[in-house]
């Protein structure tokens, strides 16, 4: 067990990490102690068309140990994955705690809206099911861009008709405050993070279109540690023999995407797309994947010029 000295002295350190300086370690001290001192919310997970990509990720926290958030945080009541009860136990217990009513209910893939049987939750289409778990939700959790806005179970010509949550929400008329936490898959720190806050606060984060400002409120471009070489009109040409220089003739899609991946980082912060020479495709973007390729041809970013491509998408003057 942590002495008093050596939990202020964390909370000292998190409040540095997270926002620059030590003013937060009070109010960060006095939201674990809410933290232990109040009832931990129920949480039931529900997955709809995915590849389970999501669960998997957040499994590999950085700034949050995934077994303590499930075991100190909050009760991971309900989890096709991760639960012992599985087939028609795992649907009693699902039932069991979403009738109680005061769990946030977190969904994992979009939903099938049109093929209504191409995703079953237990022996009924999800489309018909996940209703009657949402009606007495406190909160509604969408886990990665396939919850979040279709992702690729909704893109090009996919005929089960995906929608994400909240469309559903609007088709079968239920109002619930609702998360968005977009990624494919989600960063782990997001996700229980932003729960870990509601717990600690008793309110939502502050968010722009439901989604959290404090992971996705600035540019992946602005934050990148490549952002000199764009600067300088430096682009990288060759993969092989280049790993530096800035990707955005490459496709990457960092100018149009709102993420903190730059300072936050990947499992355990060992790493991030752009970092192991991978332009970034966007993937916490709404529109993604996109209608064109998921990479640009460079010839299409030539075809702008560099100065109204800078003013026009970067939202800053040329050079």
């Amino acid at each position: 067990m942590l002495s008093r000295r050596d939990f202020i002295k964390r909370c000292r350190d998190i409040s540095v990490a997270v926002f620059g300086a030590e003013i937060f370690a009070a109010d960060i001290a006095e939201g674990f102690m809410k933290i232990a001192a109040s009832k931990r919310p129920q949480i039931a997970f529900v997955q709809g068309q995915s590849c389970t990509g999501c669960t998997v990720s957040m499994t590999y926290g950085n700034e949050t140990d995934f077994i303590d958030f499930v075991t100190r945080l909050v009760r991971v009541q309900v989890h096709p994955n991760l639960s012992f009860s599985q087939g028609h136990g795992y649907i009693q217990l699902l039932d069991s705690v979403t009738s109680a009513g005061g769990h946030v209910l977190v969904l994992e893939g979009s939903i099938p809206a049109r093929m209504k049987k191409a995703c079953l939750l237990g022996e009924e289409p999800l489309y018909n099911a996940l209703k009657k778990h949402l009606e007495k939700a406190s909160a509604v959790v969408a886990c990665g861009t396939c919850a979040c806005s279709g992702g690729i179970p909704a893109s090009g010509r996919n005929e089960t008709g995906s929608i994400d949550i909240a469309q559903y929400m609007r088709q079968v008329g239920i109002n619930k405050p609702l998360i968005k936490i977009p990624g494919c898959p989600i960063q782990p720190d997001r996700l229980m993070g932003t729960v870990a806050y509601i717990v600690a606060t008793g309110r939502l984060p502050e968010m722009k279109n439901n989604i959290p400002v404090k992971y996705f409120g600035d540019l992946i471009h602005n934050n990148c540690h490549r952002f000199q070489y764009f600067s300088q009109d430096i682009y990288l040409k060759d993969f092989n023999t280049d790993k530096h220089s800035c990707l955005l003739k490459k496709g990457c899609r960092g100018t149009i995407t709102k993420s903190d991946c730059p300072t936050r980082r990947w499992n355990g912060g060992v790493n991030v797309c752009v970092e192991s020479n991978t332009p970034c495709v966007g993937c916490v973007n709404e529109k993604w994947p996109f209608k064109e390729n998921i990479y640009y041809e460079s010839r299409n970013i030539e075809d702008l010029p560099w100065n109204d491509f800078k003013k026009n998408v970067l939202g800053r003057g040329g050079k």
